[in-house]
């Protein structure tokens, strides 16, 4: 919630930005319009320069806001914790294959200059527990090819084990250390449990 009040407090300032910039732009050339006399040379290229320099400064301004945008739309998890994978890539070599997955991009299969794609990103699944991509270059006579990436806990983000369980299903394990909290207190979860467990059986015994 508060990676997402911080985007939004992004765009305010961003867009606020924007209109300062056009209210600029716009009393500049109504200072203009006021000259009694015909500008000079020096005089126009400096009024031009200057608001070439506004034009492209709003232009990123707008690119900058659209990409924020664009990532706002997706589902960074419930702490925002998949958020610094948006612009990354990871790969593995098996055989002669090199596979590429690109969280909330897409993933794909190399094969020299030869590229088949595997899949467009759609979700995650499993609580955060895999990363599925979809709808990629369909097979012949077969679906459209699909990605399965399993998460599990790992020092380092690391792509691995990508095979093909059905025909043009695949599906890999990818380590990350994003995922050792979950798995700990699932660990811990389990030891609870059993503890519990035992003094209910030792609470039997005495009875």
């Amino acid at each position: 919630m508060e990676a997402t009040m911080r985007f939004q407090r992004a765009l305010m300032t961003r867009t606020m930005t924007i209109v300062m910039i056009q209210d600029a732009a716009q009393n500049l050339f109504q200072a203009i319009n006021l000259f009694p006399a015909p500008l000079d040379k020096l005089d126009a290229n400096r009024v031009r320069k200057d608001y070439e320099d506004s034009t492209t400064r709003l232009s990123d301004i707008q690119e900058r806001i659209a990409s924020l945008t664009e990532k706002l739309k997706h589902d960074f998890g419930m702490e925002k914790e998949f958020y610094f994978y948006y612009d990354q890539c990871f790969e593995t070599k098996q055989d002669k294959y090199v596979y590429k997955v690109c969280p909330f991009k897409d993933a794909s299969q190399e094969e020299g200059y030869h590229i088949t794609q595997l899949g467009q990103w759609e979700k995650f699944e499993n609580s955060y527990g895999s990363m599925l991509f979809s709808n990629g270059d369909g097979c012949w006579n077969g679906p459209d090819r699909s990605l399965k990436v399993k998460l599990r806990c790992g020092l380092n983000t690391e792509l691995t084990d990508v095979k093909e369980p059905s025909r043009c299903e695949y599906v890999a394990l990818m380590s990350t250390p994003i995922r050792c909290l979950e798995g700990k207190l699932e660990e811990l979860e389990r030891k609870l449990e059993s503890m519990y467990n035992e003094q209910l059986q030792g609470g039997h015994d005495e009875l």
